[in-house]
């Protein structure tokens, strides 16, 4: 996913977000008239696994089968479907076609979710389909643990109404640092740390995603492949190691693959991604994905505050900031969202406002 453009004007991106959303749902109008292709129900559906432009490879019958869209639809097959949809498919003379697409109970985008019947079809920021549960997959090291990054996808899964989990592997490298994880743990989502090459917390993982079609998501490099490839018991999942030089992880998952390790037990793997645009959110949109800082927003003087460049005398967040009620590594996190998003090139004013609780900035005094 490209990394947001802060060098754009704001007049340019909302342009853009204009024409995007115009296509997607002139293609979303094209798939809902044809009206028989979505289904509430299909009997002996297959599962698409993974997608590849024209392409859909999906699981029927106990083997891996390509399939296609049936004519009519007029569209390539990673605009409609993804890994995790059920599918309803049919074998003609040459191939496999894909007749009907069972109703969805969660699809999980970059996006800020427009809610039509195929939510945002042609934005190409799809990434799969009936998750039930998402794994936030971040290493202690190698690459650097970013809270910031768990903040924007919590955002995203919380949008699509999609429960999370997050894992810290390779965890026997973990410093205190590492401690901010606390913060997510007050605010009910369960952490869980792991480590591949000791096998710690490999059965705790599988115990919660057990029954469940979960997907990994995190940047290049945290381990994804390699978790699977221990749940599974399997060696065959492609993995990759971090950049001597740039720490970060190189891409070896090309598209998101869908894995079954267990009864009624899924895996979807998803490329890993270095940097997650949420500039379709409304600035005002923000804290109510933010339940540490929202909580303080009743005793803001103005309606609709968005704690940001604003009177710390007027704004009840911005002061338990300052008492240190709320983590400052989160209210920085919200801060550099709100700051993408509203794009008035005050974020560095705002955040000198708490050099006195910023910790880490203090001590390079």
């Amino acid at each position: 996913m490209p990394h947001y453009e802060a060098y754009e004007s704001f007049q340019t991106k909302k342009s853009k977000q204009k024409k995007a959303k115009a296509k997607a749902k002139a293609l979303g109008k094209q798939i809902t008239e044809t009206n028989d292709f979505i289904v509430d129900y299909g009997f002996n559906p297959a599962i698409v696994i993974e997608v590849r432009y024209d392409d859909a490879y999906v699981f029927y019958n106990d083997e891996i089968v390509v399939a296609k869209l049936r004519k009519d639809i007029n569209m390539v097959c990673n605009q409609v479907v993804f890994p995790g949809d059920k599918v309803v498919i049919q074998k003609n003379e040459e191939n496999f076609v894909i007749q009907n697409l069972i109703k969805r109970k969660s699809l999980l985008s970059r996006v800020k979710k427009d809610r039509t019947r195929l939510d945002d079809v042609g934005l190409n920021k799809n990434i799969a389909a009936n998750i039930e549960l998402a794994v936030i997959v971040v290493a202690a090291k190698e690459p650097p643990l970013h809270p910031k990054f768990i903040d924007r996808y919590l955002m995203i899964l919380k949008n699509n109404e999609i429960d999370a989990v997050i894992c810290l592997n390779k965890c026997d490298l973990k410093t205190d640092e590492d401690e901010i994880l606390d913060v997510y743990r007050e605010i009910g989502i369960p952490v869980i740390e792991t480590s591949t090459l000791n096998n710690i917390g490999i059965e705790e993982l599988k115990s919660k995603i057990d029954g469940k079609q979960a997907i990994f998501v995190g940047n290049s490099g945290v381990g994804k492949s390699s978790l699977i490839n221990k749940i599974m018991d399997s060696e065959e999942i492609k993995t990759s190691h971090v950049s001597e030089k740039s720490k970060r992880g190189r891409h070896t998952t090309t598209t998101s693959k869908y894995y079954i390790w267990n009864d009624n037990s899924s895996i979807i793997d998803t490329p890993g991604i270095r940097s997650l645009d949420v500039s379709s959110f409304e600035a005002v949109e923000v804290q109510n994905f933010f339940p540490d800082i929202e909580k303080w927003n009743t005793g803001c003087k103005y309606r609709g505050c968005l704690h940001y460049n604003i009177p710390t005398d007027d704004c009840s967040v911005k002061q338990a900031v300052k008492s240190k009620l709320i983590n400052y590594q989160r209210y920085e996190s919200y801060l550099k969202i709100v700051s993408s998003i509203v794009d008035d090139g005050k974020l560095e004013d705002v955040l000198a406002e708490f050099d006195d609780v910023n910790i880490k900035k203090r001590e390079l005094k």
